[in-house]
């Protein structure tokens, strides 16, 4: 893959030798527009750039392989069927690309917040390191963390995966140290550079404070958990409303700067991502097991049917309700393989800057959307639901209450998305938050979890958080499952499940795999690095919180 670098570092020097000549002559050959040295303002982007691509929901990157293996995509590549390796793209580029890419590039911001004195620039950039960390330990497990990136070690050891979290709580509270020294000089201060929150560093203590909540809520079952630090953030600076952590893309096409996902479906020459039939029998309220006969307004928002009114597909199709049409995981049934570039349902406006779904079709290309919606991170609805997770596990406040306010806040996260999107052709999107069908759901969802028992209750707000962060950070609703069990998946090796979701359908399954507890090492860095442990057997490693 050729990945844009938006900011490359060049160091060179050129050495010139004229008789007669002054040594002020040479500065002619210094041009300011082309810096032979790092800059500070121009890292920050390129590292929140990459970060975002790295964990999108495009195809074959790390956010959608999450997305496969939670049941909101199918796929017809080699990790469906659970099968992923080593070997794979999805593995490989992206591991590579955090350590020798991404990591590396923070290290330099860091660098030179420390010899500039700009503290806030270190700050973020610890907090950003911080984060990265967390989602490759919840990734892979045992990582090398103490001896990345260092100089001339081209074989670092891996680190124990529990080992590391302490050291992550540590370096996101010595970021927050950093954004709040009223001391550093800071003769340069993020600004429009910042992509995430455009320098507003209140915004980044509070996002630093919930992604904080969210590793302990992580480690709730180990030794790490810290009931204290969890009440003192919970009574702290935490995320509102205003305050996501996300980045937007644009609409331009050369250089390309749209969201990931909708570069590679709706301007590609194929689709490679399909929309689960679970996730949206779950949405359409006819899953017999949650949420049944309760149906999702967030549908359109979410996907965009090309077909309209039952019209004809290209090919025969393996699933289709009304004018979504898709593939079932693990399938081998006979209508799998079909091409349907005009056919398949794809993903819409809320996860990658598509077009609304208002019933007429169309065909999905790079002129039927816009493609400028935000990658997102962690959001205040996730936050919301975060709360009423620990709540329920009798933390923090009322988890009921605090369900209905993330349900309120997912509802609104949609509309903001959807904001930031251009329109093509000016279409008209519905506002969802305060009508009537969204208070309707939001009240039948709460019946239901009054009427539940504990572990149903959790199943709800876990359900609840896996819809909302469709698009968003599919790292964490890999988290989720494995650590609680919830949301409900799709079970491709069982009998009961063959023939698809509702268990009516004609379409066999012959998954034999079990479900990875986590993340297989890429390859090359097991058969080049002499101090890298084995391979590990996915089935059965997972990681620490998870054991």
């Amino acid at each position: 893959m050729e990945k844009m670098k938006k900011y490359i570092i060049v160091s060179f020097a050129i050495a010139f030798v004229f008789f007669g000549c002054t040594k002020d002559f040479l500065d002619v050959n210094e041009d300011p527009n082309q810096p032979t040295v790092a800059q500070i303002d121009q890292l920050l982007p390129g590292i929140e750039y990459d970060i975002s691509d790295d964990f999108s929901i495009d195809y074959n990157k790390l956010g959608w392989l999450c997305a496969v293996y939670t049941h909101q995509l199918s796929t017809r590549e080699s990790v469906d069927q659970y099968g992923v390796s080593g070997n794979d793209y999805c593995i490989g580029t992206f591991w590579q690309d955090l350590y020798y890419g991404i990591i590396p590039d923070i290290d330099l911001l860091i660098a030179l917040g420390t010899e500039e004195d700009a503290l806030q620039y270190r700050g973020i950039a610890k907090i950003l390191k911080a984060y990265v960390f967390s989602q490759m330990v919840d990734l892979w497990g045992n990582i090398p963390f103490s001896e990345a990136n260092q100089k001339d070690n081209f074989n670092p050891n891996f680190d124990d995966d529990a080992a590391i979290y302490p050291q992550l709580f540590a370096m996101i509270d010595d970021g927050i140290a950093d954004i709040l020294n009223e001391e550093a000089a800071n003769i340069k201060t993020p600004g429009a550079d910042d992509l995430v929150f455009g320098g507003n560093l209140d915004k980044w203590v509070r996002t630093a404070n919930t992604i904080k909540l969210k590793l302990y809520n992580q480690v709730r079952s180990t030794s790490l958990w810290d009931a204290g630090a969890v009440t003192s953030l919970l009574a702290g600076d935490l995320m509102q409303a205003d305050g996501s952590m996300m980045v937007q893309f644009g609409t331009a096409d050369n250089p390309e700067n749209r969201h990931p996902a909708f570069a590679g479906e709706w301007n590609g020459s194929q689709i490679s991502n399909y929309i689960s039939p679970w996730f949206f029998e779950i949405l359409k309220g006819i899953n017999p097991n949650i949420f049944t006969n309760i149906e999702d307004p967030r549908i359109p928002y979410y996907f965009y049917n090309q077909k309209a009114g039952g019209a004809d597909s290209e090919n025969p199709v393996e699933y289709r309700d009304g004018d979504f049409i898709s593939i079932y995981f693990g399938s081998v049934g006979v209508n799998k393989d079909h091409a349907g570039r005009s056919t398949f349902t794809v993903m819409g406006m809320y996860a990658c800057g598509g077009k609304f779904d208002d019933g007429t079709g169309g065909q999905a290309n790079a002129n039927s959307g816009a493609g400028d919606a935000p990658v997102r991170w962690l959001t205040y609805a996730d936050a919301l639901y975060i709360q009423a997770e620990l709540a329920h596990d009798g933390v923090g406040g009322d988890a009921r209450a605090l369900l209905e306010e993330a349900m309120v806040a997912s509802f609104a996260q949609v509309d903001d998305v959807c904001d930031m999107v251009t329109k093509v052709g000016g279409q008209v999107v519905p506002v969802l938050s305060g009508s009537t069908e969204v208070d309707d759901y939001i009240a039948a969802v709460l019946a239901k979890y009054d009427a539940a028992n504990a572990s149903k209750q959790l199943e709800i707000i876990m359900t609840q958080k896996w819809i909302a962060n469709y698009g968003g950070s599919h790292v964490d609703q890999y988290n989720d499952y494995r650590r609680t069990g919830y949301p409900v998946l799709f079970d491709a090796n069982n009998d009961a499940a063959n023939g698809g979701p509702d268990g009516n359908g004609p379409v066999p399954t012959q998954c034999t795999r079990s479900y990875p507890l986590s993340f297989p090492y890429d390859q090359d860095e097991l058969d080049l690095n002499t101090n890298a442990p084995g391979q590990k057997v996915i089935a059965t490693d997972g990681v620490f919180w998870d054991l």
